[in-house]
C-alpha cells in the first residue's frame, strides 16, 4: 500500500494508532511541568523510534496540525508537549486575551509564523474564552507557509490573514535560506537562487490586513527584528504600536541589546524574561 502524500493527503492520513495517541497524550496528565517535560522526551523518542516523520494531531483544543517531526524543532517539541511548549510565553498572551473586554476583536500578529503553532494556540484560547479574534500570520518561506495554511485549513480557522512576505525596512525582494535541519531557522538573504519573495515593512503588512490596532505581536524573524522595528517605530503612529511584544532574546548578551533594547528605548517595559524570549509591554495609556 502506497504511503500517503504529505502534501496532498487530507488531514487524518497520518493519524496515530489509538495506543500511540494515548501514549502521546499521557504527559499532559502529569501534575508538574518538570515531570511532563521528562515524560514528553521519553514519549517522543518512543513514538519516533520506528522512523515516524509526520503525525496528524489535535495540537491544541479544537486546533489541528500536521507535524513534521524531523526538520522543524517547534513541530517536534509540540508533538508530545503541547502543555509545556513555550508555555510561559503562551500564558502571557492568554492572560492579555482574557483581559480584553472590548467588543472589537483581539488582534494578534504572528510575524514569522512558521507552521502556525502560536496562531493555533491563540485561536484555541480565543475559542475557550469566547473572545473575538483577528490574526495576521506573516510567513515568507514557501514550505513553512504551506504547512501553516494546511494547519489553518485543517482547523477550519477563520479570521486569519496569511501574508507571504518577508519583513524588512523597505520594499524589495529577498531569498529564503535554510539553516541546518531546523526549518524554524530559515532566514532572509539579500541574494539567492530560485524564486524570490517580497520584502515589505511591517506597517505595510498591517495595512494590507486592514489592521489599525495590535494587541499582541510575536516576532521571530531570525535577526531582522531590530531593522524592522526601528523603521516601524520611526514611521508608524504610536496608536499602531503593539500593546505587547513577544520577542526572541537568546542571541543577545543583555536585554538592552538587540530588538528588545530598541523596544525599551521607545517606552516599552520588560514584563517578563524567559529563557529564550522576552515580553515587553507599553504602559497603560501609552498607546
Amino acid at each position: 500500500m502506497a504511503r500517503p502524500d504529505p502534501i496532498s493527503a487530507p488531514f487524518g492520513a497520518f493519524a496515530l494508532p489509538a495506543p500511540a495517541e494515548w501514549l502521546r497524550r499521557l504527559p499532559t496528565s502529569l501534575p508538574l511541568d518538570a515531570l511532563r517535560r521528562g515524560a514528553e522526551t521519553l514519549v517522543r523518542r518512543a513514538l519516533m523510534s520506528s522512523g515516524r516523520e509526520i503525525a496528524d494531531i489535535e495540537v491544541f483544543p479544537g486546533q489541528f496540525a500536521r507535524l513534521h517531526l524531523r526538520d522543524n524543532r517547534c513541530e517536534k517539541r509540540v508533538f508530545a508537549g503541547a502543555k509545556t511548549w513555550d508555555n510561559a510565553e503562551r500564558a502571557e498572551i492568554r492572560a492579555r486575551l482574557a483581559e480584553h473586554d472590548s467588543e472589537d476583536a483581539f488582534v494578534f500578529v504572528d510575524a514569522g509564523a512558521n507552521a502556525g503553532l502560536y496562531t493555533l494556540s491563540v485561536l484555541a484560547d480565543a475559542a475557550e474564552l469566547a473572545k473575538p479574534v483577528q490574526v495576521l500570520a506573516i510567513e515568507p518561506d514557501p514550505e513553512n507557509r504551506r504547512r501553516l495554511e494546511f494547519n489553518l485549513q485543517s482547523s477550519n480557522a477563520e479570521a486569519v490573514t496569511v501574508l507571504p512576505w518577508a519583513l524588512g525596512a523597505e520594499e524589495g525582494e529577498v531569498w529564503m535560506s535554510a539553516c541546518g535541519k531546523n526549518r524554524g531557522e530559515v532566514h532572509v538573504e539579500a541574494r539567492g537562487e530560485g524564486k524570490s519573495v517580497p520584502l515589505r515593512p511591517l506597517a505595510a503588512a498591517l495595512a494590507e490586513a486592514g489592521i489599525e490596532r495590535v494587541d499582541v505581536m510575536k516576532m521571530d524573524i531570525e535577526g531582522y527584528e531590530p531593522l524592522v522595528l526601528k523603521t516601524f517605530f520611526a514611521e508608524s503612529p504610536r496608536t499602531l504600536w503593539p500593546g505587547m511584544i513577544l520577542i526572541e532574546t537568546r542571541h543577545d548578551a543583555a536585554i538592552e541589546d538587540g530588538a528588545a533594547g530598541l523596544c525599551l528605548q521607545h517606552g516599552y517595559t520588560l514584563a517578563r524574561q524567559m529563557r529564550q524570549n522576552a515580553i515587553l509591554v507599553l504602559p497603560d495609556g501609552e498607546i
